[in-house]
């Protein structure tokens, strides 16, 4: 009996002991919850710059504010990228008798500067009586490499802004919602600047070789000057071709030439002998 005590109190410790293994054990066994599909694949917008929501390639974009906000978001473009953003705009129901409003898509590189849209619609106006508006922008091809004094879009962090550009003063303050998505098309390896795909020279046998020739049929040979001509240089084009192309220019310099001495000469000889032509 004096022993019973002691075998509770050991129990009791016992069952203390185990408590915090029976309840991992249980907290192990239960899943938690994981993250729905909207929320891990769609990027809420930002405020400025710097609260920007990252975006990826295929993921959506939802923004939720009041006319006049601005939605921002930021995503990375690589080189032989063309980044196309399109976004739609669920415009609120108006009163009766409003103007029309526009709405704008702006696209700007790590440095702020806003970059040019080479196919879609940035800009667009929404009537009195529209549910939505669309808006599109495709930037330029992403290049490797540019010239310190160009605005080539290169790889690095681009910016997305969406807001509404004029307004009646009425809407402004109404609330409003927009879906944004994003999309990366990769060209083909070309270079920017353009390649040469075969060498700009002649063959070797001239142009005839790869030309009538390789196609069976036989040009006809020009006539041999005669001996006549060849001694009197009177071949059909001598001429032509003596004040042409680059020989002009070599008459040309031998005629001015002989001018300027001549006309040197002459002054030379009207300061020398003033008297014997004025006298």
């Amino acid at each position: 009996m004096t022993d019973m005590p002691r075998l509770l109190r050991a129990a009791g410790v016992l069952t203390l002991l185990a408590l915090p293994f029976l309840g991992g054990t249980a907290h192990a066994d239960t899943p938690s919850p994981s993250p729905s599909g909207s929320t891990a694949t769609t990027a809420p917008a930002g405020t400025t710059f710097r609260t920007a929501g990252s975006l990826v390639p295929g993921q959506n974009a939802q923004a939720t504010g009041a006319v006049g906000d601005y939605f921002y978001w930021s995503f990375q473009a690589q080189a032989g990228q063309a980044p196309t953003v399109t976004a739609t705009v669920q415009l609120p129901t108006r009163a009766a008798g409003q103007g029309a409003e526009s709405w704008r898509l702006d696209l700007y590189d790590g440095l702020r500067r806003a970059q040019p849209c080479v196919a879609g619609s940035p800009q667009a106006q929404a009537t009195a009586d529209a549910a939505s508006v669309q808006l599109s922008c495709t930037l330029p091809t992403i290049r490797s490499w540019a010239e310190t004094w160009s605005d080539d879009p290169l790889p690095g962090t681009y910016y997305i802004r969406l807001t509404v550009g004029t307004l009646a003063e009425q809407d402004l303050g109404l609330p409003v919602s927009a879906q944004l998505t994003l999309a990366t098309a990769s060209v083909s390896s070309v270079p920017a600047d353009g390649s040469l795909s075969t060498p700009l020279t002649l063959p070797a046998g001239g142009p005839s070789s790869t030309g009538a020739g390789a196609s069976g049929t036989t040009a006809s040979a020009s006539p041999a000057p005669t001996t006549a001509d060849a001694a009197t240089g009177s071949s059909p084009g001598f001429f032509s071709r003596l004040f042409s192309g680059g020989n002009a220019r070599w008459w040309w310099t031998g005629a001015g030439a002989v001018t300027a001495s001549l006309t040197g000469v002459l002054g030379f000889t009207l300061t020398r002998h003033p008297r014997r032509w004025f006298s």
